[in-house]
């Protein structure tokens, strides 16, 4: 079996540290607590929030997970938040749809059960009218879930991922009327997981805003590289491989010690080994699968690209090749013929779209690509 996945959600046995932010956040699903878990695409948010949540769930803890940017709009998250606490609830048929009516009778659900698939649907009785604000929607869902909790008499949580899409979709009271709701309902335990870090910095460390100082922060950076290179050889000698310690430097470079890039690379690695009957991961090797991972994507790639302007398209190009430092300098903006100004809005404009993202630094700040492979494919 191939040691290295990426494209769907680890398990806990793949998953390379964050112990520390694992158990803080089953401690908040437990203990009725608030945690904000913050960082870029791809640096494992997901996977922690599955770790805590199944860690939870095991010692008896109620966790409602959900991702926001599966649904177009709020009312769809708050319909599957419905699902979700009939689906966790330990009864009969019967029981399981009384209770859900009740907790969330506000909400007016319509709940049916699917005895052939062993599945719940539901629809709300009187959804918004279009453009209208849905925030109260959720909140009374917030609500639903604390009489549900305070029924059930266990450890109660919900842990919503990219939770900024809430925020985006509601109206301009969308942040205080989820801090009223959060400080209302202390026997309720709440994670935020978001991957806009600027706006979500902003939206936790501002004091005029709402989210100030309202729970733990956990911030995803980067692995610690003696992990990573421990995790990757162990698994590539697993295979019975010889491992070449550059080649594994060099899977970390390539990958920016981004998790995700770094498992896709070295999976791909693992399948050219076998696909050539090769004996040793080498740097070689590494180039070739980085090479075949960008070609599978290049029509992505191309479509992003060309979905750009020009100046945006010498902004980004920019940013790769400048390493994404003092990118309104006059050298570097002379050299790419665009004036600061323009510089600095297209940077926001391709942060928005999630192509860069801003790093920040001790002294400084650089911008990077959420993808880099996608940096390689430019590059070429």
């Amino acid at each position: 079996m191939n040691p290295f996945q990426y494209g769907a959600e680890l398990k806990p046995s793949q998953m390379v540290n964050r112990k520390s932010e694992i158990r803080d956040v089953t401690r908040a699903l437990m203990e009725h607590g608030r945690v904000f878990l913050l960082g870029p695409r791809r640096f494992g948010k997901t996977a922690i929030l599955r770790a805590a949540s199944a860690a939870a769930e095991r010692q008896g803890a109620i966790v409602i997970r959900l991702d926001a940017e599966a649904y177009p709009g709020v009312d769809g998250l708050v319909r599957a938040l419905v699902l979700e606490s009939a689906r966790k609830l330990k009864s009969d048929v019967t029981q399981t749809g009384e209770k859900i009516l009740r907790f969330f009778s506000r909400l007016r659900p319509v709940i049916s059960y699917d005895a052939a698939g062993n599945s719940w649907s539901a629809s709300l009785h009187a959804p918004p009218a279009a453009g209208a604000d849905q925030t109260p929607m959720f909140i009374e869902a917030i609500d639903g879930l604390a009489r549900l909790a305070a029924a059930a008499r266990q450890p109660t949580a919900i842990a919503i991922d990219e939770f900024q899409k809430v925020i985006e979709l509601g109206g301009e009271t969308t942040e205080a009327q989820i801090r009223a709701a959060m400080q209302r309902h202390t026997a309720l335990g709440f994670i935020l997981a978001g991957s806009k870090t600027t706006l979500l910095n902003d939206m936790t460390l501002n004091p005029a805003r709402p989210f100030y100082r309202l729970g733990i922060r956990h911030f995803l950076g980067p692995l610690p590289r003696e992990e990573f290179v421990h995790f990757i050889t162990r698994g590539f000698e697993g295979g019975h491989y010889r491992v070449e310690a550059r080649a594994v430097q060099d899977i970390l470079d390539l990958a920016q010690d981004v998790p995700y890039n770094v498992q896709a690379l070295s999976s791909v690695a693992w399948e050219l080994l076998g696909e050539e009957g090769g004996d040793a991961l080498t740097a070689k090797l590494i180039l070739r699968a980085l090479k075949l991972l960008v070609e599978r994507d290049g029509p992505f790639y191309l479509t992003v690209w060309n979905g750009l302007t020009t100046v945006q398209q010498r902004v980004l190009a920019a940013a790769v090749h400048q390493r994404g430092v003092a990118m309104t300098s006059g050298s570097v903006t002379q050299k790419y013929r665009v004036s600061a100004s323009t510089m600095s809005k297209t940077l926001k404009f391709l942060e928005n779209r999630e192509i860069l993202r801003r790093e920040e630094q001790k002294d400084s700040f650089r911008w990077r690509l959420e993808d880099p492979f996608f940096a390689a494919w430019l590059r070429d």
